[in-house]
């Protein structure tokens, strides 16, 4: 998998500002990733595709409609990105489970 970008390196490769990314993510036209909660991250091939289609026109700012469609997406790919994103929490997790369910039966 490829290293994910940050809204700077989208924004040079679309040939916009900061503050237009993060609008394409709030219009639901692009898909970001937020690490550890702050850090939003895109998908190069998204961000490709995206250009691409040449959908990057950047509305006005309006209040955000209720109900808005989110992209669609399987729980196969909510699955993926989040074992991409949370690995080593995860794994580390599952060890020192494994390592306090060894103390208590060994002791």
């Amino acid at each position: 998998m490829e290293k994910l970008w940050t809204t700077s390196e989208a924004a040079k490769f679309l040939g916009l500002q900061d503050a237009d990314i993060e609008r394409l993510v709030k219009d639901g036209k692009l898909t970001g990733y937020k690490l550890a909660g702050q850090f939003l991250r895109f998908k190069p091939d998204q961000i490709k595709a995206l250009k691409a289609s040449g959908a990057m026109r950047i509305a006005a700012p309006a209040p955000a409609a209720a109900g808005a469609a989110a992209p669609a997406e399987g729980w196969q790919d909510r699955l993926r990105d989040l074992w991409y994103f949370y690995d080593f929490y995860l794994l580390s997790f599952v060890l020192l489970a494994a390592l306090v369910i060894y103390l208590v039966s060994s002791g």
